[in-house]
């Protein structure tokens, strides 16, 4: 082979040289990418500069042409308990849309005559409630800062962690923004009238709650003096209006067990004499026991009766109906008592074993230790499962208990009340069908007049106490209601006076940042439609000269 002649390849070579070659026009060089936007700059800047005209003259027109709004803020917190937490003081569900609530709008839109400004839906999408709280984010922003830094040794992060909490708690208390917007309007409202018409709003809602959730009440269902009247009493039959009498007493003896359960309840006094629950109590029981009770014994002695065919169909009522929830009571503690035993059954013992409720003995070395301590061989979250199982399992079975025992007691009271109620119609069918000699009757017509009189006075002398208690532990209810939910009779407290002001519908702030993406996007269309354009022109020639 020549010297002046380049060594011929081997096919093998040469397959191989001709793959390298296409792998080096495929693959994109980053230096030849370089030079093209050098190349280009000229053109790149033009465009650039071209369109951050564009964009900012699109930005600036939009900014400008914006129809100006008037806006109208009232700041406010709430003071009632539970506000955080969505719910007023007496554990009703609230929620700040409560204060623009349909009732509370047309009665403020109604009171200052809005129709001359507005329709009311024009006056309902004006407004709106939004929670803020600028001095929590400068406290959080505060404190971010000062953890940050590198030099904090344990105990001087801890020390400031702890100081952020507490003036955190200190800061969450629930601050609204309540804001009115005027916007596309020929002429706007007068600031005195807006102004206005945002604390009448405040003011509507406070005694709506009031009024009509109950904001400053407990959820407790209590008699009133409407449950019985007078009218009533003197137009039954004695037995049936003095029985009447005693279930008010009972249910108002009730009603006075639930109210002393609420705080401070028991030691609570109204009134120039100070009356109080207990006070209410032992009224009651009096009543029963020196009213009621003789009462009851003078109309089984005297026998009398305005309506005697329907007394005795009024206590074999009272009879069927008692002894069909006597009926449900037992069907309740068996399906109860049931359920129970099944549950056990089923669950393994679930810390009752079937023989006598023991649960099953431990072995080995751990045979002392409770069950709720996670044993060797489990893993952490297995123990914590099976002791949630455990305490889930408990609370099954205590809620079933108290069932059982509720229905057992139920059962107890209604056995009373049949007998109750079984003595009156024995003793009133007995004298029915007692035969009375011409002396007994001519005694027993002498009797039954001032018997009447004496159950008529009676009658009179219990409604009235009963009237005179159940006013009382309304007024109870009603000063422990104010003293526990809202010591100071007010919902809500103006923080700021009514800020106006001219704005847009969209802030420059927000077009700014909208200008900056829009431009990072424009730019980046920019290069690579002068990589393209650059490659297209560089493959041109070289492939001319190829071919």
């Amino acid at each position: 082979m020549s010297k002046n002649h380049p060594q011929e390849l081997e096919p093998k070579d040469q397959r191989h040289m001709v793959d390298y070659q296409e792998f080096e026009e495929d693959e994109i060089s980053i230096r030849d990418l370089i030079l093209t936007l050098w190349r280009a700059r000229a053109r790149i800047v033009t465009l650039s500069l071209a369109a951050l005209v564009v964009i900012g003259g699109i930005a600036g027109a939009f900014y400008l042409l914006q129809q100006k709004q008037h806006v109208a803020k009232l700041e406010f917190k709430l003071l009632f308990q539970g506000a955080d937490d969505g719910r007023y003081p007496n554990g009703m569900a609230f929620s700040p849309s409560d204060i623009l609530s349909m009732p509370v709008l047309q009665k403020v839109y109604d009171e200052n005559n809005m129709s001359r400004f507005m329709e009311f839906p024009e006056f309902k999408s004006s407004l709106s409630v939004f929670q803020t709280n600028s001095r929590l984010a400068l406290l959080e922003y505060e404190y971010a800062q000062k953890l940050a830094e590198k030099n904090l040794n344990f105990e001087a992060r801890q020390r400031l962690e702890a100081e952020f909490l507490e003036k955190k708690k200190n800061l969450l208390v629930p601050i609204y923004s309540l804001t009115f917007v005027q916007e596309g309007r020929v002429e706007f409202l007068p600031e005195a009238v807006v102004a206005k018409i945002l604390n009448d709003i405040l003011n509507a809602w406070a005694n709506y709650a009031e009024r009509v959730k109950g904001a400053n009440e407990y959820q407790i269902e209590l008699v009133s003096p409407n449950i019985i009247n007078q009218e009533a009493i003197e137009s039954e039959d004695y037995l049936v209006a003095t029985d009447r009498l005693r279930l008010t007493v009972n249910r108002v003896l009730k009603d006075i067990d639930k109210l002393s359960e609420l705080p401070g309840a028991k030691i609570i006094q109204i009134g120039e004499k100070g009356i109080s629950l207990s006070d209410l109590r032992y009224r009651m029981k009096d009543l029963d026991q020196f009213k009621l009770s003789p009462l009851f014994g003078l109309i089984r002695q005297a026998g009398v009766s305005r309506f005697p065919e329907f007394t005795m169909g009024y206590l074999q009522n009272q009879l069927f109906e008692i002894q069909l929830k006597m009926e449900e009571a037992k069907a309740d503690a068996n399906v109860y008592e049931t359920s129970l035993n099944q549950y056990v059954r089923k669950s393994g013992g679930a810390g009752l074993a079937a023989d006598g409720g023991q649960p099953p003995p431990q072995t080995g070395a751990l045979e002392n230790v409770p069950a709720m301590i996670p044993q060797f061989g489990s893993t952490f979250l297995d123990s914590l499962v099976q002791m949630a199982q455990e305490n889930s399992d408990a609370a099954f079975r205590q809620d079933i208990t108290r069932k059982m025992i509720d229905a057992g007691l139920e059962k107890v009271n209604l056995e009373f009340e049949s007998k109750y109620y079984q003595e009156l119609f024995d003793r009133l069918s007995d004298l029915k069908a007692q035969q009375e000699s011409a002396e007994e009757r001519e005694a027993r017509a002498k009797f039954i007049p001032l018997a009447e009189e004496r159950i008529n006075e009676t009658q009179q002398q219990v409604f009235d106490t009963l009237m005179q208690t159940i006013h009382e532990m309304n007024s109870i209810y009603q000063e422990l209601s104010r003293h526990n939910l809202n010591p100071e009779l007010v919902l809500f407290s103006v923080t700021a006076p009514v800020v106006t002001s001219i704005e847009k519908p969209v802030a420059l702030k927000k077009i700014l940042i909208y200008t900056i993406l829009a431009l990072f996007f424009l730019e980046g269309v920019i290069i690579v439609g002068v990589l393209i354009g650059g490659g297209l022109r560089t493959e041109g020639p070289q492939a001319h000269a190829s071919a």
